[in-house]
């Protein structure tokens, strides 16, 4: 496999690297600004458009059903992501090119993220700041200031990685020997979906796929702390990234 959500080698990877995160990169994905529909009034249009059709792709295999929503994701161009495990969480919009929201470490505090093209800019909070220049011997990091650089600078590369745009670029596939299997079609956050669960040793990660409209990978869950949840939605919404207003400076060297 090679995406960002966790397949059999994320959960390999997730465990490897919730031991093992003394850095600040992403381990895996697969995934925001606030929801742009939030606090919105549904229009009399809205109410008027038919429900989705059922896609049928609950009646295909399990690989078949997971490899062809990874392949839908990336088909769209962009969604919006949220990520929780044990230690860290993040709320971000994505696209192969774009990511804008926001990253929060535990321990380590929080940045800003803005990624457009080659260009990649950071704010800190306080706490991410003190911690930075802590490292660095000096003070570079501001909650005033936002950083940018490209990721051929080390430190914007870390951080970008929380974006994945591999997610969009090489898709994830499930491996020919998992053990996942396809479970029941039940509804989550309002939206018909068909489970496939993969357990092992009393534990497991489940994946949710839309079984109406396109099948889309719309959710992950998982019983262990240093794996993740996950959930993606606006499919095909643009990022809009834009360089930031404020004070900019350059990123520091690591």
């Amino acid at each position: 496999m090679q995406k960002q959500i966790l397949s059999v080698r994320r959960v390999a990877v997730a465990v490897a690297c919730a031991t093992a995160l003394v850095s600040l990169t992403a381990c895996n994905s697969d995934s925001n600004a606030a929801d742009s529909a939030a606090g919105s009034t549904p229009s009399k249009a809205a109410d008027a458009i038919p429900a989705a059709k059922p896609n049928g792709i609950d009646k295909l295999s399990v690989k078949e059903i997971y490899n062809t929503a990874m392949k839908t994701n990336a088909a769209a161009g962009s969604f919006h992501e949220k990520m929780e495990r044990a230690d860290a969480k993040t709320d971000l919009r994505v696209s192969a090119t774009e990511c804008v929201g926001t990253v929060e470490i535990s321990e380590k505090g929080s940045f800003e993220i803005i990624r457009k093209g080659s260009d990649v800019w950071a704010k800190p909070d306080s706490t991410f700041a003190e911690g930075m220049n802590a490292a660095l011997g000096k003070t570079t990091l501001s909650t005033e200031k936002w950083i940018h650089g490209t990721p051929a600078n080390a430190l914007m590369a870390k951080l970008a990685s929380w974006c994945h745009p591999e997610q969009f670029t090489a898709p994830d596939t499930l491996d020919t020997g998992s053990k996942a299997t396809k479970g029941k079609v039940t509804t989550v956050d309002g939206q018909q979906a068909v489970e496939l669960v993969l357990a092992e040793k009393g534990e497991s990660v489940t994946w949710y796929v839309a079984t109406t409209g396109k099948p889309y990978f719309i959710k992950q869950d998982s019983t262990r702390d240093d794996m993740q949840d996950l959930t993606d939605a606006d499919f095909g919404t643009p990022v809009g990234a834009k360089a930031p207003s404020g004070t900019v400076v350059a990123a520091p060297v690591v």
